[in-house]
């Protein structure tokens, strides 16, 4: 039986590197994908793995290159199949105009990212339990 896992669609380095350190440190029962830019979250989205075994949620920034966090989400929303996998979309402003956006477009949360590993450390893992209670 395969554990549990996520997908993180992020493209800074060192936001990835920190999300990997809680991860490996506060979740072991769950694994991430990681995703650097928008086609290529999409191309992971069409791969056999995430039509077989989807992930319990999906981690997303909202400012990727190629293809924004906000037209990965309304892909995901049409796709057959994944609509319901919840997507939190991680964001380091808090404008109202992509909150709205977010929610417009069926995304489940919508957060500001942490500032530091501290912060990430508190607030990542409640995320993540609580949608992995949520999609079991």
């Amino acid at each position: 039986m395969n554990r549990p896992y996520i997908v993180s669609v992020e493209d800074n380095r060192t936001d990835i590197d920190l999300m990997k350190r809680v991860v490996e440190k506060e979740m072991k029962d769950c694994e991430v994908e990681y995703v650097e830019d928008g086609e290529s979250a999409i191309q992971f989205f069409e791969s056999a793995k995430f039509r077989d075994y989807p992930p319990k949620c999906i981690l997303m920034d909202i400012k990727l290159p190629k293809m924004n966090g906000l037209e990965v989400l309304n892909y995901l929303r049409n796709k057959k199949g994944v609509k319901n996998v919840p997507v939190i979309i991680l964001s380091s402003s808090n404008r109202s105009d992509e909150i709205e956006e977010t929610y417009a477009l069926g995304g489940n949360s919508y957060i500001e990212k942490p500032k530091n590993y501290t912060d990430l450390k508190d607030k990542l893992p409640k995320i993540i339990s609580y949608w992995l209670t949520y999609n079991k």
